[in-house]
């Protein structure tokens, strides 16, 4: 395996770790709740973080793409987690300025993260129910996972106007597949894709904002074309 090279550069306070040309993923830890802080952009495996001086000081993470395994000690021992791409606004529990090593994992190994806690029952409003194992998102009107649930389990929702849910959500979780969320109806606006796992802060694009959504793939890497503009 080649040697990662470490390159700091002074944009926006950011600190960036280029690895080999070969990676294809990239993960970005934050200083501080929200994406806020000093940042470190990770393109490859990182065997101890303590060689960046951000051992122990992730408070968020945004993966761009790959699936990646974060772990509370050096050489990926201690609790371990993986990360479909989306945003992790706020990390729970052990994970919370703890992160000591991270690295790509390949696609044999993806899998969702597990939910933290039961989030609170929703309030279905997408078509009739839950629907069993179906993809679906669920929208909270609170932060945490918190306050009103509203349940989406079919594929396209072009206008949250008529649900009484429009610029309501401020954190959501995804339960299956990959989706888009829009700050305007029709997917017009500021627009962000969520992969499965929780969402307890939604970015401030986003935050109370959200008018349309719809599931863009099933998995990642997205087989075929995404229904980005469809």
């Amino acid at each position: 395996m080649k040697p990662i090279t470490l390159s700091k550069f002074v944009v926006g306070a950011s600190v960036a770790l280029v690895a080999s040309a070969l990676a294809a993923g990239e993960i970005t830890l934050f200083e501080r709740e929200g994406f806020q802080g000093r940042r470190l952009t990770i393109r490859g495996t990182v065997w101890n973080l303590d060689r960046t001086d951000f051992n122990d000081r992730a408070e968020s993470i945004i993966v761009r793409d790959g699936v990646w395994e974060v772990c509370t000690d050096a050489r990926f021992s201690g609790q371990c987690t993986r990360l479909q791409p989306g945003e992790y606004g706020h990390l729970r529990g052990s994970l919370d300025r703890s992160i000591s090593s991270v690295r790509e994992v390949t696609e044999a190994a993806y899998s969702p993260p597990a939910p933290a806690y039961a989030p609170p029952a929703p309030v279905y409003g997408g078509g009739g129910g839950g629907g069993g194992g179906q993809p679906r998102a669920i929208l909270y009107s609170g932060q945490g996972l918190s306050g009103r649930a509203f349940e989406i389990d079919r594929n396209v929702v072009r206008n949250l106007d008529g649900t009484g849910f429009n610029d309501r959500a401020a954190s959501l979780s995804v339960l299956g597949g990959y989706w888009m969320f829009c700050s305007d109806a029709n997917f017009e606006g500021s627009c962000r894709t969520f992969g499965p796992g929780d969402y307890p802060n939604l970015p401030s694009d986003l935050d109370h904002r959200i008018s349309s959504g719809r599931r863009i793939a099933d998995r990642y890497p997205y087989e075929g074309r995404p229904t980005w503009q469809r």
